[in-house]
């Protein structure tokens, strides 16, 4: 099966300009670049004035986390967008390896009843997924530090330094995970109680990572008050083990702004002596759950202690004066397990229909979701965004999951986090072959990924066509069409995307 995309202007992914061309797939390569214009191909397709670029690469999405990946695993909202490649595995959390129950770490964010998971290594959930799913977009995974940290532990609530023989079996684990196909190591140290996680023990497990010459992608111990001391322990560990790093949701939070700034320029003086980058979004919102309104020395309680003393009329009355002002009028709640049914609904009507205050709408919500729910609103400086989103070390991701259809609220972050970062960077300094390259090119080399984020030959044909405005119109993955005059058409059983793995 050949197509044929005729007098397109590519952009291939590299930086360099634009250039009219003609691009020749045969079944789910690339197989040449150029003109031909007498080539009989199965499929033609005139370019007109639309531009031909690789397929865009979401460095950290969440399907994994919501378990998504199994209920909606065509990934429409992200194939919409022009993303055809997606990276799991972050900020601590990934599906394997894992020594007693895959889904056992997940519970807080989605239902694992219906999901049978057959797997415990890295190597047996990318078999898995080849022989049981069908993904509309390219997977591929990191390994995640509180899932085998727990896992050796044993008990989850338990925070204790490593002994030397657990810090050398979690080094063998993460060895053996990254030899059969992940793409590198995840941290969450801004999770209670990962901020407690020393540096000694960090340097030693991302040592194995460079020696795999593998990705370490980081959620920092703190984005707020301690942001520039956070950022300057991942330059730290880059400089000392020269490993790649990606530093997650990078994100100016309104009233530390000075905070993020210093970080930032930090990010850009050591840019030419190591090699990091930040994953970042266009939007001024983000999700927080519920449970950082807890006290902090509930943090370490088991779970039914916290409910039991969420009756307390005195922890209730120190929980309340500690907690910061939220607009209810534009805070939703976006995953409430136990009571879906206010999923989508502003914090203010939820208070209101109770006729309560909004801090006590808080309290209710906690307990109702056992601590597992969370909000979704307006508290980051757009300005820096804006600003931020344009650095030549960001590479733009949605950190969030494919979604189902019955989802009655989604972040936008889910459906239009590519569409408006183009829109962004059409409408500023930066050149349009730079901003795909952002999305392209560059995450692909980040990540580790081969064959793909270019237009040459021998590349894999992940492809979108852009109208002049920057909106797919058409996109490939694999050389299968899942989207055509910007409607998905992707099928369910169908195998579109890949499961990728590290060579």
């Amino acid at each position: 099966m050949t197509t044929l995309i005729k007098n397109v202007q590519i952009i291939d992914g590299t930086g360099i300009s634009p250039f009219k061309g003609d691009v020749l797939v045969r079944d789910e390569t690339i197989v040449a670049v150029g003109n031909f214009p007498n080539y009989k191909a199965d499929t033609v397709i005139s370019g007109n004035d639309a531009y031909l670029c690789p397929g865009f690469i979401d460095v950290n999405a969440s399907s994994d986390r919501y378990l998504t990946l199994f209920s909606s695993p065509l990934h429409t909202n992200f194939i919409t967008q022009g993303v055809t490649s997606i990276l799991i595995g972050q900020c601590g959390f990934s599906l394997a390896p894992s020594l007693y129950g895959p889904l056992r770490h997940f519970t807080d964010w989605a239902p694992t009843s219906t999901i049978n998971s057959n797997w415990s290594t890295v190597e047996e959930l990318l078999d898995s997924f080849e022989k049981s799913f069908s993904f509309g977009v390219n997977v591929g995974t990191l390994v995640g530090h509180k899932v085998i940290r727990e896992d050796l532990l044993k008990d989850p609530r338990v925070w204790r330094p490593l002994t030397i023989n657990e810090l050398r079996i979690f080094r063998s684990i993460l060895s053996d995970a990254l030899a059969q196909g992940a793409f590198g190591f995840s941290t969450g140290l801004g999770y209670y109680p990962y901020q407690q996680t020393t540096y000694h023990e960090l340097r030693a497990l991302v040592e194995v990572v460079a020696r795999s010459k593998g990705l370490y992608a980081t959620h920092v111990r703190n984005e707020k008050a301690d942001l520039f001391l956070s950022i300057q322990e991942a330059v730290k560990l880059a400089q000392d083990v020269s490993v790649r790093v990606l530093i997650n949701h990078l994100r100016p939070f309104i009233g530390f702004e000075s905070e993020f700034e210093k970080s930032l320029a930090l990010i850009g003086d050591k840019a030419k002596e190591t090699d990091i980058h930040f994953s970042t979004n266009p939007f001024s919102y983000s999700v927080v759950p519920l449970d950082s309104f807890l006290l902090h020395d509930m943090h370490s309680w088991e779970r039914y202690k916290i409910l039991e003393s969420l009756q307390d009329p005195a922890v209730v009355r120190l929980m309340i004066k500690s907690m910061p002002k939220i607009n209810a009028r534009e805070a939703i709640i976006v995953h409430a397990p136990g009571i879906e049914f206010v999923n989508g609904m502003f914090l203010y009507d939820f208070a209101q229909n109770r006729q309560i205050t909004i801090p006590q709408a808080i309290i209710a919500l906690l307990q109702a979701t056992k601590t597992r729910g969370f909000l979704f609103y307006e508290n980051l400086n757009q300005d820096l965004i804006d600003k931020t989103i344009l650095s030549d070390r960001a590479l733009i991701a949605s950190n969030s999951p494919s979604i189902d259809a019955s989802a009655k609220f989604y972040p936008e972050r889910a459906k239009h986090t590519f569409s408006l970062f183009l829109d962004k960077a059409s409408r500023s300094s930066l050149s349009i072959e730079a901003a795909i390259a952002r999305l392209t090119g560059i995450p692909a080399r980040v990540i580790g990924l081969t064959k793909r984020g270019y237009i040459q030959s021998g590349a894999y044909a992940d492809m979108v066509l852009l109208s002049k405005d920057f909106i797919p119109l058409r996109v490939w993955v694999n050389g299968k069409g899942v989207l055509e005059e910007g409607v998905a058409v992707a099928r369910p059983q169908t195998p579109y995307g890949r499961v990728l793995r590290k060579i």
